[in-house]
């Protein structure tokens, strides 16, 4: 495993529970900050290591988005087992599976706090075409060198440079078939952040979530940085009290 890229466990025996999920190629140890925050707080907080993460590039291509879903739901039982109500926080991709896994537990979740969540990247339809002609030969995925620029963020991400071409794939068809036509059936609270000049996930993405979510209570909040993770942000202590404040209201 890479060093950083453990998962997280705190347990403050509280009746609120709060499962942070990681995004697509990343690990927990990007949500490390935040999860102590919020462990500050009472709360019980656990971020799993999703199948195919944190390893290498090459596990990644062994493992599918269905292998990553059923990390986040057998989290999510395990979680249960500890707190009576849960809490969920994703981070870009980790959002989508949020909302994905709110469905698949019928709305049981008490809310999804959505960070960065894509449902359209930065040069989208580029990237498709990219995919489905010659990324169809190659086996791996670049990431832009500007996603890993040190002015955007004051932490060393623990991730993958390179990711299998059959991952991304998946992530972007499991956000198109799983997640953009659920999201009317969503009817819990969400608090939808992003970026305003995010560098990686289009910021209409955020627009899109909010305007489509079938919940009476939600919120859009617009965090402002250039970085795509912005719980990774030199402000994020900003972030952190937003964050803070919703979890406050949906629990009075």
């Amino acid at each position: 495993m890479m060093k950083g890229a453990e998962p997280i466990f705190i347990d403050k025996k509280s009746k609120v529970g709060i499962l942070m999920i990681h995004g697509f190629s990343s690990t927990p140890g990007e949500l490390r900050e935040l999860a102590s925050y919020l462990a500050s707080k009472g709360y019980t907080v656990s971020a799993p290591l999703l199948a195919g993460h944190g390893l290498n590039p090459e596990e990644m291509k062994k493992s599918s988005v269905f292998d990553w879903a059923n990390s986040v739901k057998e989290a999510y039982l395990r979680l249960k087992e500890k707190s009576e109500k849960i809490l969920l926080i994703g981070n870009s991709f980790g959002s989508d599976l949020a909302f994905w896994l709110s469905q698949e537990f019928a709305n049981d979740p008490i809310g999804i706090i959505s960070l960065g969540a894509p449902i359209y990247l930065r040069g989208h339809y580029i990237i498709l075409l990219r995919l489905y002609t010659y990324g169809l030969i190659q086996k791996f995925y670049k990431k832009p060198k500007r996603i890993f620029t040190k002015e955007y963020t004051d932490i060393a991400e623990v991730t993958y440079t390179k990711i299998p071409t059959r991952s991304v794939r998946q992530f972007l068809r499991f956000i198109q078939k799983n997640v953009r036509p659920i999201l009317k059936k969503i009817k819990v609270p969400v608090l939808v952040v992003h970026s305003d000049n995010d560098c990686v996930v289009d910021p209409k993405s955020a627009i899109y979530i909010f305007r489509n979510l079938g919940s009476q209570t939600k919120k859009l909040y617009w965090f402002k940085s250039v970085c795509h993770t912005a719980v990774e942000d030199k402000n994020k202590s900003e972030l952190f009290d937003e964050i803070s404040d919703f979890m406050r209201e949906i629990l009075k």
